[in-house]
């Protein structure tokens, strides 16, 4: 009996020395759980939706900036700009004052159909070219070597998307250059395939969205 008392004791005296209160043998140690004093605090911040500005949030490119950017990558201009302007978000100034940055079917639509157009013109003036080429700047269409494709995949990825890469087994080149090596379907790769597959490359990056955002 008097052993059960001394051990009813000490954990008594141990739940006490834990709260900073001393409980006597059968009192209730009233421990009413967690404190909430200072949860509503003007010094306390609540967690809620993060809000950003504009200067921080992804935004597609403008009508002009598609233009001009297409331009600088491939060397060539988009007959079509004029004509469906609009349609990507260029106002009239009339009706429309606002410039449209909506991502919408129209403008990937719009925005495919460019790149297939200034990258096909861009592949043609480098075939004809006598000088170093915009598209076929490292590679021609002859070459099926790795280390040739792999360069000149590099200086394309620093051409259209400022992405500096620096080997050429780096995991990124990997998708588009098993584009560029594939064997064909029958027969032997022809420099037309080469033509067709470098053009592949040039619409892939033009409609790359690290080329339509910012």
């Amino acid at each position: 009996m008097k052993s059960s008392r001394a051990t009813l004791v000490m954990a008594c005296l141990a739940l006490g020395a834990c709260t900073g209160q001393v409980v006597q043998p059968g009192e209730d140690p009233g421990f009413d759980g967690p404190t909430t004093e200072g949860v509503d605090s003007p010094d306390r911040h609540s967690v809620g939706a993060a809000e950003h500005d504009d200067t921080r949030r992804v935004r597609r490119v403008t009508a002009d900036q598609l233009f001009l950017s297409l331009r600088a990558a491939t060397g060539q201009e988009w007959a079509g700009y004029e004509e469906y302007a609009n349609a990507l978000g260029r106002p009239d100034l009339a009706e429309v004052t606002d410039e449209g940055r909506t991502v919408s079917v129209t403008f990937d639509k719009l925005a495919g159909d460019a790149a297939r157009a200034t990258c096909r013109a861009a592949i043609v003036a480098d075939r004809e070219a006598q000088s170093e080429g915009t598209i076929l700047r490292r590679a021609t269409l002859e070459d099926r070597d790795l280390r040739p494709l792999a360069d000149n995949l590099r200086y394309l990825f620093l051409r259209f998307l400022s992405v500096e890469i620096t080997s050429d087994d780096d995991p990124r080149l990997t998708p588009w250059l098993s584009l560029l090596m594939a064997p064909p379907v029958e027969g032997e790769m022809t420099d037309t395939d080469m033509e067709y597959r470098w053009q592949a490359v040039c619409i892939g990056l033009a409609t790359h969205p690290d080329f339509l955002n910012y």
